[in-house]
This record gives C-alpha cells, structure tokens and sequence, in this order.
C-alpha cells in the first residue's frame, strides 16, 4: 500500500469525504462533536469545575464511541477538583508552539491525567476516555481516533512525522499532514471536519476485514474505540501456533529482510541465523506462522516474500506486540477462547490449567503443547499477564477490550463441534451488541478454476481433480503453452478449498537439482560449519503432518528436467499411494538420529507438470511413471477460449482469425513427422493477462507475439527446414 501524497488526500478530501459528511448519520456526528467542542471550549471555571460537566466530558460519546470501554467508570474523577483544574488550565496551552512540542505537550497531559485517574477513580486505565476529552480540548491538534493501533495506522499512511512520546503525540503529526493538503482550518465546523477526515481514512485503507472472515463488529460509522479485528470461521484459523524464545524479535527480523523481496531459501537462513536454537524443520514452522498464522508475509508470483501492510506496520509502531493481538485473535484457534476463559475466572485459572480446557476444544490436539504456546503468545502480547503469588492468569487493560468485544455466542459459534451452517450462516447477538453480518467465504473450486480462464470442459477438470485425489500424485503433461503449471495450482486450491498460499508450494526441477536440495542435505550455515537442512519437500511433509485433516499441495514444474529418482531418493517409494502411512516409514539418507524414521502423510498432493516437446529430456523414468498418474492438455482453441477474449474486449473478427490460424498451424506441426501432436502451440499463447485497450492495441498485441514469441518457437521447431518455418510465421503475420 502506497502513501497518500497532499493530491490525493486533497482530492479525497474534496470528492469522497465531501459526500460521506453529508449523509445523514455523518451530519448528526458533526453537530454533536462541534457542540461538544464548543461547550468544552466555552466553559468558564465555575461551570468547569461542577461534578456535572465533568461527567459530562467523561462520558459524552460526542467525539467517538468507546465500545467495550464503557464498562470503565470514572465516577471518582468527576468530583476531583485537583484534576478538573488541571485540564481547566491545559486549554489553550499548545498555540504557538512547533509541531513535536505540541505532541510532547498532549502525551505529557495524557500520562499526567492517567495518573491521577488511576488507580485512584478507576481499576482499569480509561485510554479511550481520555483521548476523546483531549480532543475536545484541543481541536486543531487531536484526531477523532481513540485507540492508538489506528492512529498509528494513519500516521503512516500519511507518511507523518514520528515524534517522541506514544500514540497521543502523534495525533498534532497527523493533523499536520491534513492540513497540509487541505488547507488551514478555520472554523470550528472545519477543525471538527478534519478531525473526522482522519476516521474516514482509516475506514477506508483499514477498516476492511481479513480476507474470508466473518466480521464480528458491525460497520462503525461513527469513530469507535472498538478493537478492529475480525476472525475467520474455526474450520479457517491455525490450530496451534508455536511460540519460541524472541518470537516477536524474530517475526520483526523476517519482515525486514523481506521488504525488497526474499527467497524462501534466503529467508529460512534468516531465521536460522535469528534463531540459533531451531532447526530448518522448524524454521518452516515459522514461516507458517509469518504468513497464514498472523498474515505478515505473503508470496508473489515469483514465489518471493514480501510483507504485507500489517508486516510493515509491524516495523513503524513503538509496541509491535500491538499489531500482533488482532490476528491472533482472529486467525489463531483457542486464543478468544483463552480470553472469555480467565475473564469468567480472574486470578483462578493456572497457564497449565487453561492449556488443557484449550485441548478439550480440539479433537487432534493430543497433548496441551498448542495450549500452552496459545497461553504463551498471549502474555507475549500483553493480553494475559500471571499474578504473584500464585501464578494465576488475569486479563490485561487490552485482554479485557478484545474479550469484551468478542460475539455474545462466541464459545459455541467457533467450536468444531458445530456444523458448518452455525460458521457460516448470518449470527445474531443479544439486543445490546451490534447485529454481526457475515461475510461469504469464498470457497475455491472447479466453478472458480473456469471463471478465471481455463477452457476445459468442467468434467474433464472434475476427473482431474477425482484422479488427484484417489492417486494423490499426477503430472500435468502436455505440449508448451497448455497451462500446464496455471492448472496446475489450480487444481491445488480447488483441492484444498481455498487460495491458500501456505498450504501450496511451488518448485521447480532442473538438471542439477539434487536430494540434498529437495529432501536433505548438509549445507554451510555461516558460524558452525555445516548443519543439516531439510529442503521443500519434507518442510512440505512437516506442514501437512501438523494438519492431518487438511490437504496440502506440492507443485513440481518441468518434473522430468531433473532425474526424478535421484531426486526423490527413498521418498519415491514414500509417495506412492498404498505407502501413505506411519508403518511404511523409511530411515533418509541423511537422519538426525538413529531412530529416525520418516512418511508422507496422505494428506499431501502432489502435482508435477511436464512439457513433451523438449528435446533434451529422456523417457520419463518407469518407477516415476508407476507412481503417478498422467493428465493430458492440448491447445484449446476452442469456444471457451473465443468468449474468455470476447468478454475482454477483443475483436470478434481478430479472435477468429487467431483460432483459424492456430488450428491451422498445429494441424502443420502436428502433419510433420519430424514433429507431431505433442510440439502443437498452446493457447496460453494467444491469451493475454491483461486486455489491450482497444481494437488497434489488440491487433498489436497479436503481432508482437508472433514476432516475439511463436516466431523463434518455430524456427527452432524447423531449424532444418526454413522454408516450412517462414511460411507459418508469414501466414500467422498476415491479418
């Protein structure tokens, strides 16, 4: 995600926001926040000092609404006139000052005010209260944001200046910014307006949903100080999380290193050289936990890491721990569990006793190690914290925020004891609580795999997917240009249900590829010497022996450029379909201990791809083809494939004339006995990723293809016979 420069913000601010505050709910939240302002701004003294007016600027919900918070009460305070003096004679005490000074200024009141609130008025820190008074103290310089994970948020899409001090400090930066890019406030009216335009950018670079979760807070028009989390369905989230000495530091390091792209080898030496006390079997644990665990990584289409906004985030904010509470909420099963848990027994409930409720809820957790790394990361985030004497659990200021902001019904909606329908299907709570609406799961399967450009027919994809499963290793083989490796991941997320990155790896095989690549081999580890490392394909068999009930996918492309047998080494015989077991576990090449046996769990698939027009490659090995089964692509330069690109804009002329051509040329090549069916041109060819503008674009695209691409493809294919190639490259030219 990109920074906001002062065009952009000025022309949201202009466009966008002009029409949010002119919508009813949005006019009605402006007149109450600027009467809210004005009478905080007017107040003489005497009035001030009244127990009424400071309830009245405790408690009003004018400025935003503090959700879970309002079960934190100041009562106390409204009758302490030591501190209604003290905020009486802060008003007015920024003008003039410079831009750090101001926010050093607020986080000094800040700190001050809470001291003398708690413990005194309140057993529990009153953040959002005070933030919303401060703003409306100090209008030109305070945000209606009330928590400091938004502000933080904002701050850096804005690209804002960080100051000393925490998240009240950073709200004159913020202020600072906007009125940068949309000019000086002048009124009340407009101070207020800016205030709220920082809310409004939230909601909207924010304020969204993880992908597939059910939101658990209705939509917050008005500013809140509600947690902003939501959780996926329990069939979606982790089952456990492993939680190791300097987590966070670790997780930090590996979202560093990746900010300008990383290789997945690169980045497990990052964490082996991090974490010195794990292994490379371990280290894909936390790769696991970087990208579908806590959502901080992602791979791009290179198969590269890099972060994701909620990573870089991670590297902005003064208590990165902050970031990490909402995902491990909502992504991490057991852990709203564990909140509701000491909630309902403050100062009862031991870590060990908790890991074991946890374990009830999990039918294959055979032991209370997930639990205890659940208990563990939760006090690593300041969520829990233990009690002396006596080692007890309690919540903290931010655990009792997240607990009271999860659904009423929570325990009985995430739980693998209730069907799909209760996860699935709209949820309702008690009157008092917003009504929760529930987000589609986008479920990935053969329907998808046709909607994003595969133009086979659905039952010959069906089959492919029924052989997957039953033999569960296929290759995909079929002349260059089928869509043999597009397919082939396709199959993968179908399979699995999802698109699932984390549960689907990609790799390739070429010549001197070899076991100690792929399997396990000894490799320099930059301080000891050398250390044994496990390669893709037992970190792929470790992921998928955690999750026994969840498929896992292993995409081999070009599986015959390498020597299959030597690859695989003893695994070849481990990947057989009637092998799937713990009893036929095999001693590797290169074991960590004497004992050590391994298995592929039957839950991984496998799915190699295979072009059958490269020259330099012998037969397939027969032990390879005896564990696999074979799925044939031809070109298809069919129906499906002329509507794909009529629905994107191309000529119905052209996209004619191409299918003619193609046909043509692969009946040629097909007609050649030095050649034949298996050289013929795919479509993947003559189908573009991204749609030419308009009718002059496509034609373009269409003869720098030929030119680029088919042209050399041809001439190598009658590199003895130049005149056969000139023809076809002249006739596919000829439009």
């Amino acid at each position: 995600m990109t920074d906001l420069d002062r065009t952009e913000l000025k022309s949201l601010y202009e466009g966008e926001f002009t029409s949010y505050r002119e919508e009813d709910w949005a006019r009605e939240w402006r007149r109450k926040y600027s009467e809210q302002v004005r009478r905080v701004q007017d107040a003489d003294w005497e009035e001030w000092r009244t127990p009424a007016f400071q309830e009245m600027i405790w408690d009003s919900p004018a400025v935003a609404s503090i959700g879970p918070g309002q079960s934190v009460t100041v009562r106390g305070a409204y009758e302490d006139e030591g501190l209604a003096r003290l905020l009486f004679d802060a008003r007015g005490s920024l003008t003039d000052l410079a831009l750090e000074q101001r926010g050093g200024r607020l986080q000094k009141l800040y700190d001050e005010v809470m001291t003398r609130v708690f413990p005194t008025h309140s057993k529990r820190r009153p953040r959002a209260r005070l933030t919303r008074l401060l703003a409306a103290m100090f209008p030109e310089d305070m945000t209606s944001i009330a928590d400091a994970n938004r502000i933080w948020r904002v701050q850096r899409r804005l690209s804002a200046p960080r100051v000393s001090g925490d998240f009240i400090a950073q709200h004159p930066t913020v202020r600072s910014a906007l009125q940068d890019a949309v000019g000086k406030a002048e009124t009340l009216e407009q101070k207020v307006d800016q205030a709220i335009f920082a809310w409004f950018l939230w909601q909207k670079y924010f304020g969204k949903p993880d992908e597939g979760a059910v939101v658990t807070q209705a939509a917050q028009r008005e500013a809140s100080a509600v947690p902003p989390f939501s959780i996926l369905p329990a069939n979606a989230q982790r089952r456990s999380l492993t939680c190791v000495k300097g987590n966070i530091e670790l997780l930090m390091a590996m979202v560093r290193e990746a900010e300008h792209g990383i290789s997945r080898q690169d980045l497990v030496t990052v964490i082996l050289t991090e974490a010195t006390q794990l292994n490379a079997a371990s280290a894909g644990n936390i790769l696991s936990q970087a990208m579908g665990g806590l959502g901080l990584l992602r791979v791009d289409g290179s198969d590269i890491y890099r972060p994701t906004d909620r990573g870089l985030e991670l590297l902005t904010v003064d208590d990165p721990s902050a970031v990490l509470r909402g995902p491990l909420i909502g992504r991490v099963f057991g852990m709203g569990h564990l909140l509701l848990m000491v909630r309902r027994e403050p100062g009862v409930l031991k870590p060990t006793d908790a890991a074991k409720r946890l374990q009830s809820h999990v039918p294959t957790w055979k032991s209370t190690q997930p639990g205890s790394h659940i208990c563990t990361w939760a006090r690593l985030v300041g969520l829990i914290d233990v009690q002396n004497p006596g080692g007890v659990l309690v919540l903290t200021d931010d655990g009792e925020d997240y607990a009271a902001a999860l659904p009423e019904d929570f325990e009985a909606q995430w739980s693998f004891h209730s069907g799909d329908e209760a996860l699935s299907g709209a949820m309702e709570f008690a009157e008092d609580r917003p009504t929760v609406s529930s987000v589609a799961i986008r479920r990935y399967d053969i329907d998808t795999i046709v909607e994003e450009g595969c133009f086979l027919p659905p039952d010959e994809i069906r089959a492919a997917l029924e052989l997957l499963r039953r033999k569960k290793n296929i290759i995909l083989q079929g002349p260059p240009g089928t869509g043999k490796t597009w397919l082939a991941k396709r199959l993968g997320y179908s399979l699995i249900g999802a698109r699932d990155h984390q549960r689907l790896t990609a790799v390739q095989f070429q010549p001197t590829l070899s076991y100690e690549d792929f399997v396990r081999g000894w490799r320099p580890d930059g301080t000891k010497g050398l250390q044994l490392v496990d390669g893709v394909f037992l970190d792929a068999v470790a992921a998928a022996t955690q999750e026994p009930q969840t498929p896992y996918v292993l995409v081999i492309e070009e599986i015959n450029r390498g020597n299959p047998a030597q690859i695989f080494g003893e695994m070849l015989t481990l990947i057989e379909d009637s092998k799937r077991n713990e009893d036929e576990a095999l001693r590797l090449a290169y074991p960590r201990t004497i004992e050590e046996r391994r298995y592929v769990p039957d839950n991984l698939y496998i799915i190699g791809t295979m072009n059958v027009a490269d020259r330099s490659l012998a037969l397939v090995d027969l032990a390879l083809r005896r564990r696999f089964s074979f799925v044939s692509l031809a070109p298809q330069f069919n129906d499906a494939w002329s509507k794909w690109l009529l629905d994107r804009g191309a000529p119905a002329r052209l996209v004619s004339l191409i299918g003619e051509r193609m046909r043509s040329l692969n009946a040629a090549i097909e007609g050649d006995r030095a050649l034949g069916r298996q050289f013929r041109v795919g479509h993947s060819f003559m189908t573009p990723h991204a749609a030419p503008a308009d009718e002059e674009s496509w034609r373009s695209w269409y003869l720098d293809t030929v030119r680029a691409e088919l042209a050399p493809l041809l001439e190598e294919y009658w590199f003895d016979n130049d005149e056969a190639a000139r023809t076809q490259i002249s006739q596919l030219l000829a439009i």
